[in-house]
């Protein structure tokens, strides 16, 4: 990764979305540099999960761009970790972490990737490194939860992005499940920048050097997280206070909602 100056590593700057002809995103505008770990939270339905999609090439802005180290990404740059339920149940763990072969390969040897061959040595390292290497042929619906989400970030790891994105990585977990993830994602990026949708948001201000919050489709505060606050946060999830009653506490959100044709969320 190269970057000596120290600018800005990846620079978002005005996006807009639009699904179905409703704006998810509305000029949304941020850094990150090389390196910084980034907690986006927020209640369901304000753009998360759209705004990962799109840095992580899945969609097209609207309006505004997207740049890494100055430039247009790569599709290969920006890595997206979904959460544990988009993996394939009858499949192995292996199989499934395989599958993130098909971001870095094209043609045959793309479509052959799940189905073994050079990469296998790679992808059995990362189960490894996500603490799986005994389950391996283990098929991913005997997994629990936890492990589950394991395989999705082994597998978002297989294709070597400059940045990480983990989409609400901790979803359904219990909390000690949810800090083991966060600690395991953080030492397997190693020195690369990680962005991460979160709705925990105990774990966003102790896991993180900097809180996104968004609302309604736009970025609420962007802070250092000693410098969010109590107020910042409560009013952030004022709207979902009904389904988070304490926001403090709030747990991590289900899957987002698919409406009109595009993830919400």
């Amino acid at each position: 990764m190269s970057n000596p100056s120290g600018s800005p590593f990846l620079r978002v700057s005005g996006v807009t979305k639009r699904l179905s002809g409703t704006t998810v995103l509305s000029a949304i505008s941020f850094v990150v540099a090389p390196g910084e770990r980034i907690a986006v939270v927020g209640p369901s339905g304000v753009g998360k999960t759209t705004l990962l999609r799109l840095l992580a090439g899945g969609l097209t802005p609207d309006a505004g761009s997207i740049t890494v180290d100055g430039t247009p990404p790569d599709p290969h740059q920006l890595q997206l970790a979904y959460q544990g339920t988009t993996l394939v149940g009858h499949r192995t763990a292996l199989a499934n972490v395989r599958v993130g072969e098909l971001a870095t390969q094209s043609g045959v040897a793309g479509l052959l990737a799940p189905f073994g061959g050079g990469g296998t040595d790679r992808a059995t390292e990362l189960l490894r490194a996500v603490g799986l290497g005994d389950k391996t042929d283990t098929r991913v619906d005997q997994l629990s939860a936890g492990q589950r989400q394991r395989v999705a970030i082994a597998r978002a790891l297989l294709a070597d992005g400059s940045i990480v994105l983990a989409d609400e990585p901790t979803a359904n977990l219990d909390p000690q499940t949810r800090s083991s993830i966060l600690e395991l994602l953080d030492t397997v990026v190693g020195s690369r920048p990680l962005l991460v949708a979160l709705h925990d948001i105990a774990l966003a201000t102790s896991r993180f050097d900097r809180v996104i919050g968004m609302a309604d489709g736009t970025i609420a505060f962007d802070e250092p997280v000693a410098n969010v606050t109590d107020g910042q946060m409560a009013d952030l999830f004022a709207a979902d206070s009904e389904s988070h009653p304490h926001p403090s506490v709030a747990p991590s959100s289900p899957s987002p909602t698919r409406h009109g044709g595009g993830w919400y969320g």
